[in-house]
């Protein structure tokens, strides 16, 4: 458990020298004892942080049922029951039962999904380490990580991630990867203190140690760490509703007032007709109940839980199946650098040697190269890597990222192990960041001894009175030198990180790095991901933005947006140059579609992605790093890695992307707008029987004729009938340009006045009107006479009856074929298999031939066995109902948009 921190822990220390340092944490270079570290973990709290709390299976399964479409759903139930009260015997109860097993049904389906993701979050957690090497009672401890409290002093060395915030104390020298917390690829060299507490000297919770030990100073543990603060700050963002969970509550309000509207106009109607309050209540609730679509809920959970399936399967664990609509509605894609669009992993881009640029992909022309050897022993012999090996044999590398990118290439030409073998090790002099260069010295098999050094190029020129040019070393001419560091700048300004490499032959082994010969420079970079160029296109063939946001260095954020195709030409705004922007300008600069935005800080982001969504803009927001996690939270929707991830990243985004592939986005895209597209297409469909379902009732309360269909019909057409061909739209494959067209407009409604024409005054009243003429016409040839009375059981009534349901299933399967589509001809897709649809036609065939010839079932859905010619009048149902919609469709090409869904 995470304890209460009634108090914070001690002030800033920046500033502070070592004396009042250890005076104001009171502690010393021996640490604390343990019962002080007692006192003080009682004080302070636990050093942990709580990325994701668990929540209660319980409270979960509860949440399900108070959304806005099951309490419409459950309500409707509670008025079924009423109805039943008021009149046994009618079928009520089972409408109210199945409505709400519709809804318990959902929220199983809707739980189980979201509980599976539940658990692979908790199994995220504990990004703190579990133990540190403490001093405790003036020796050293292994402990948990929990246990540090302010004044600890906690040993690091290569490989450790860090616990908590201090400062480095003694002689010690570390290099330490911070890009989790300020997203900058580019590993940090921190020394101990020396004058006062500064940058350099200081380390944050959550980075790595990637290079070196270290003893430091423990000033902030837990929620006061840098980690712990950006935690906090994404748990202050509140989250908004999703499009998706916008538009069908959208929905459910239009089709409650509709239901009301219309149940409560015929109840009115029915009051000036001098029939009973009681009957007129009755029907009004019956009208009600049949306006409810009560198959859309499980259909659009089923269609979404399915489409967070096949999305988990290509490697993005879909948090809430909302989440996969609303990546298909984005506008624009806010991501990081580091870990998203690259590797973070430092590689060799560049290699300058003997004036001449080689890219480090041409090794045959690196090979040829007069320089390529004594490049090569710098970057092998000038390193300090620990070289490890697999079961295969195969070589790995740790330690210092740039001193990796090198033994790696040169792995890939000579064999790194295979050239040093070939030297003996004699002095090394580690890299000093005063003065900015490292060298070591090695015997040859010649018995000379041979220094390597590398380092800044301005430090290496300074050292260097000779170049390696042309297989030789000559004099190093001013002109050269002041041309060497024109280049080394040219790469700098580009955004790659630039080594020197010099050697010597020297007379002792301790000899001073001086008089070099001037061997190269090789440039690095952390480079792009080979699959995000492609991602990169497919995003702008879909209209979508990319803007970049990072926090490294203006130049090398540049450099990669530009090689990966996102800016041409892009004006990059820093964190300091934002901070000085007003609102306005800010909307201003993002307007610009070559915009970028570098050394930014997590608040900033934030207001980055609070200005988009004012904009009007879907933003998904992608990141890994901890600063990236109030973003994520921000964002319509977050998009964390999650190979490198962070667990507070992971805990405030909606999708993880479980291969840290950012092309995997693109296919999320593609997913989220065919699960869009066939959401409109299955609501469309299940919109349209409403029609035929509501007018029997206004016929009769109006006309004197039997009532053509029965509540335990309507229930039968909306839970049995329409289910399985709606869950087959809802699996429909994307149409060919599904990320060809723009993203849709945010005012653009799931389902809109259009797609009610289209289901309420265009193919519903077919429908109706199809089984209305089959109803009569079973009537009149059974001699029934306008206005006669015909009782419930007899069977001219259940025959007609039968007949108007068989009707409307066929007729819906005419518009479930026609439904395949949005605009274009559905007649190529008659040719496409989907089991799905095919499936549920079968059913439905099955289903009202078996109510209808089965004697024991048709007490009770009211049916009787049909003649077998009137079968010949039902089937011209499906084509009429596919050619009217046809047409429809024909029309809207032809520029009819009012007819558009």
């Amino acid at each position: 458990m995470e304890r209460h921190q009634p108090s914070p822990p001690p002030a800033d220390v920046d500033g502070l020298d070592q004396t009042k340092l250890f005076a104001t944490l009171d502690s010393s270079e021996q640490g604390l004892t343990s019962q002080e570290a007692d006192a003080r973990r009682l004080r302070y709290g636990d050093n942990s942080i709580r990325f994701h709390r668990a929540r209660s299976p319980w409270a979960m399964l509860a949440q399900e049922f108070l959304a806005l479409f099951p309490l419409l759903l459950l309500a409707a139930s509670a008025l079924a029951f009423f109805a039943h009260r008021l009149s046994p015997g009618q079928g009520y109860e089972l409408i109210g039962f199945a409505l709400a097993g519709v809804v318990l049904l959902n929220a199983l389906v809707a739980f189980f999904q979201n509980y599976k993701v539940e658990k692979l979050m908790l199994s995220f957690l504990d990004y703190i380490p579990k133990s540190v090497a403490l001093l405790r009672d003036g020796k050293e401890a292994l402990l948990e990580a929990e246990n540090i409290v302010p004044g600890d002093v906690m040993r690091v060395q290569e490989g450790d991630k860090i616990s908590a915030d201090g400062v480095i104390i003694g002689e010690a020298q570390i290099t330490v990867d911070e890009s989790i917390l300020t997203g900058e690829s580019e590993p940090v060299e921190k020394s101990a203190i020396t004058d006062m507490v500064a940058p350099e000297c200081s380390v944050r919770s959550g980075a790595t140690v990637l290079k070196g030990s270290a003893h430091i100073l423990v000033t902030r543990t837990g929620r006061a760490t840098s980690l712990g603060e950006i935690s906090a700050l994404s748990q202050e963002v509140e989250r908004d509703l999703t499009p998706m969970q916008k538009e069908l509550r959208h929905f459910v309000r239009r089709i409650t007032w509709l239901a009301l509207g219309i149940g409560g106009a015929f109840f009115l109607i029915g009051l000036s007709l001098d029939n009973s309050f009681w009957t007129n209540l009755i029907f009004a609730i019956g009208i009600i109940v049949a306006n409810v679509p009560e198959g859309l809920l499980p259909t659009v959970t089923l269609a979404l839980t399915q489409s967070s399936v096949r999305m988990g399967k290509r490697n993005a664990l879909i948090k809430d199946i909302l989440a996969v609509e609303t990546l298909g509605a984005t506008t624009v894609i806010c991501t990081d650098k580091t870990g998203t669009l690259t590797r973070n992993q430092l590689h060799v881009e560049k290699i300058y040697a003997d004036f001449t640029e080689i890219s480090s992909d041409d090794h045959e022309q690196y090979d040829t190269n007069a320089a390529a050897i004594p490049c090569s022993e710098g970057m092998a012999l000038c390193n300090d890597v620990i070289v490890t090996r697999d079961a295969q044999g195969k070589e790995a590398y740790t330690g210092d990222p740039t001193e990796v990118a090198m033994a790696e290439f040169v792995n890939r030409g000579a064999g790194f192990s295979s050239l040093r073998e070939r030297f003996e090790a004699v002095a090394n002099s580690s890299f000093d960041a005063a003065t900015k260069f490292m060298s070591a010295t090695y015997r040859t098999d010649g018995n000379k001894l041979y220094l390597t050094a590398k380092g800044a190029p301005e430090v290496i020129l300074e050292r260097s009175n000779s170049v390696h040019s042309e297989g030789a070393a000559r004099a190093l001419t001013d002109s050269e030198r002041e041309a060497l560091l024109a280049q080394a700048d040219d790469y700098a300004n580009q955004g790659l990180r630039v080594l020197a490499l010099a050697y010597a032959e020297v007379d002792q082994a301790e000899a001073q790095a001086d008089n070099l010969v001037f061997a190269g420079m090789v440039a690095l970079v952390d480079p792009a991901r080979p699959e995000v160029p492609a991602a990169v296109k497919a995003c702008k063939d879909a209209g979508i933005r990319i803007i970049v946001m990072s926090g490294d260095k203006a130049e090398t954020v540049s450099y990669i947006a530009r090689k990966l195709g996102i800016v041409s030409h892009p004006h990059v705004i820093e964190g300091e140059e934002l901070d000085n922007l007003s609102h306005e300008d800010l909307v201003t600069a993002l307007r610009e579609k070559e915009v970028l935005f570098a050394r930014i800080a997590p608040q900033q982001k934030l207001t980055i992605v609070d200005a988009l969504k004012e904009m009007d803009e879907v933003v998904a927001m992608t990141g890994d790093g901890v600063n990236d996690a109030p973003a994520l939270k921000r964002a319509d929707i977050g998009i964390a890695m999650g190979l490198r991830g962070t667990d507070v990243a992971k805990e405030a985004s909606d999708i993880i992307l479980l291969d840290d592939n950012f092309a995997t986005i693109v296919k999320a895209v593609a997913e989220g707008r065919t699960v869009y597209d066939n959401i409109r297409k299955f609501i469309t469909y299940i919109l349209t029987s409403n029609i035929p379902e509501i007018l029997p009732f206004i016929a009769y309360v109006l006309l004197p004729i039997p009532l053509p269909i029965t509540v335990i019909q309507i229930l039968a057409i909306d839970l049995v009938t329409d289910i399985l061909p709606a869950i087959g739209l809802g699996n429909e494959p994307p149409e060919s340009d599904i990320m060809q067209r723009p993203p849709r407009r945010r005012d653009e409604r799931l389902v809109s006045v259009r797609t009610f024409i289209r289901s309420y005054a265009v193919i519903g009243p077919a429908e109706a009107a199809l089984s209305f003429l089959v109803f009569f016409v079973v009537l009149f040839g059974g001699g029934w006479t306008w206005g006669a009375d015909l009782p419930a059981d007899d069977p001219l009534y259940r025959q007609a009856a039968g007949a108007f349901l068989a009707t409307i299933i066929f007729s819906q399967i005419g518009n479930v074929m026609a439904c395949r589509t949005n605009r274009q001809t559905a007649l190529p897709a008659l040719l496409r298999f989907n089991g799905w649809i095919l499936g549920g036609i079968a059913a439905e065939l099955i289903f009202i031939f078996v109510i209808i010839y089965a004697p024991i079932l048709n007490n009770l859905f009211t049916t009787a066995p049909l003649p077998a010619g009137l079968w010949a009048l039902i089937a011209i149902a499906p084509p009429v109902i596919f050619a009217l919609e046809e047409l429809r469709k024909y029309a809207v090409r032809r520029g009819a948009h009012w007819l558009a869904v």
